[in-house]
């Protein structure tokens, strides 16, 4: 069985169509040690990860999307050069603009806009980085601009009113 995913993705010029044709041969997650790490999430050789994303009717309400690491693992696995990735990427992207988004989701998003980091930074580990000898994490602000200036700032205030 072939899966054909037409789908829009956004490029620099604006959107484009696509498509993803995988032919179902399991490599992207069956291969123990170089597979989607999404895969041991409860799926199966059959049933993967990736077809899960590619074949699922409901696309951008689909919660596996919020898995993947974007590691492109699938990309590199990839005999017939699908790039999953691309699509789950613009679904993610869809999802977000349709307000299907998880809170822990939206949480890391805010983390890393305030913080320039993915992981909230513990009196530890400024203990720690001052016994290495290492500077002082700062913030710079610079990805709260880019967050205003490509619109994903409205977006996030828009999804947080929403849920209120």
């Amino acid at each position: 069985m072939v899966l054909n995913t037409p789908y829009k993705k956004s490029t620099l010029h604006g959107l484009e169509e696509a498509a993803e044709i995988c032919f179902q041969c399991g490599v992207c997650c069956t291969i123990p040690g170089y597979s989607c790490p999404a895969q041991y999430n409860g799926y199966t050789p059959t049933e993967t990860y990736v077809y899960d994303c590619l074949d699922n009717p409901r696309r951008e309400m689909n919660p596996a999307l919020w898995v993947c690491v974007s590691c492109h693992k699938c990309e590199e696995m990839c005999p017939y050069e699908v790039s999953p990735i691309a699509f789950i990427e613009s679904m993610k992207e869809t999802a977000l603009k349709k307000g299907n988004i998880p809170d822990l989701i939206l949480g890391e998003i805010d983390q890393v806009i305030n913080t320039g980091l993915a992981f909230p930074v513990s009196s530890r580990t400024h203990r720690d980085r001052e016994k290495l000898g290492l500077t002082p994490l700062k913030t710079t602000g610079e990805l709260s601009i880019i967050a205003e200036k490509t619109g994903l700032l409205r977006i996030i205030k828009k999804l947080r009113e929403e849920k209120k």
